[in-house]
């Protein structure tokens, strides 16, 4: 389960990436971070090599001491 926090920061990242729900209804146009992770997979079915080295560059391992 996600924390309160992961679940915020994954709104706001596909908010700022441009990732929002256009399905008219209730959510229409608020974040959608399972079309952010939609896209991350097609991005890693696309080309894992460059998607991991991205990813690597850029998150913090999770056995890494707390900073």
């Amino acid at each position: 389960m996600l924390s309160v926090a992961a679940r915020d920061s994954f709104s706001s990242l596909a908010a700022a990436l441009g990732f929002t729900v256009t399905r008219a209804g209730t959510y229409e146009g608020l974040p959608s971070v399972s079309d952010l992770l939609e896209s991350l997979a097609a991005a890693y079915r696309a080309n894992p090599a460059a998607t991991l080295a991205a990813l690597r560059a850029l998150l913090v391992p999770p056995d890494a001491p707390d900073a």
